[in-house]
């Protein structure tokens, strides 16, 4: 089973956050469990052009780009049509809780990733922590002495 944090954008639900007074985002690049390569997109809305921008600024070349309504329009209509191979999420977590729904649902992944690429032992309490930061979920690791930060995509994939 698969477990997305974020809700996935309609028409319709992107008619209503551009009717709440949001003209500027950034869409980028959405790799997930359960989406197909290439197909999913994140949507950060933003008030102000100048926060769009500063977002913009921390994603790597071809990862993704601040839009502005109405002039860009066209790039992201056609990622919101049924049947267009595509899936857009909206970039604000859909639920209070959505950490430990992260860990139940990949725990068997995120056991193997910390075996595999960190130096934890078996013997240390483990926290992780995931927080969104500029479209991008990371995962705090830590065990009171050492914190490793990742992507949470490496963790569960």
């Amino acid at each position: 089973m698969v477990y997305i944090p974020f809700n996935q954008l309609t028409s319709d639900s992107f008619a209503a956050i551009v009717t709440n007074g949001y003209s500027n985002f950034v869409v980028q690049r959405f790799e997930w469990p359960g989406v197909e390569h290439n197909t999913g997109f994140l949507l950060s809305p933003y008030m102000e052009h100048a926060d769009a921008l500063a977002h913009a600024f921390h994603l790597a070349p071809k990862e993704g780009k601040a839009l502005t309504l109405p002039d860009d329009l066209d790039k992201i209509q056609p990622l919101l049509e049924s049947g267009s191979g595509y899936r857009i999420y909206l970039s604000r977590i859909k639920e209070v809780g959505w950490e430990k729904r992260m860990l139940r649902m990949y725990k068997d992944t995120i056991i193997g990733y910390l075996r595999n690429n960190t130096r934890f032992k078996r013997s240390d309490s483990i926290d992780i922590l995931f927080t969104l930061e500029n479209g991008r979920v990371w995962a705090v690791i830590s065990n009171g002495n050492t914190e490793k930060r990742v992507k949470a995509i490496d963790l569960i994939r």
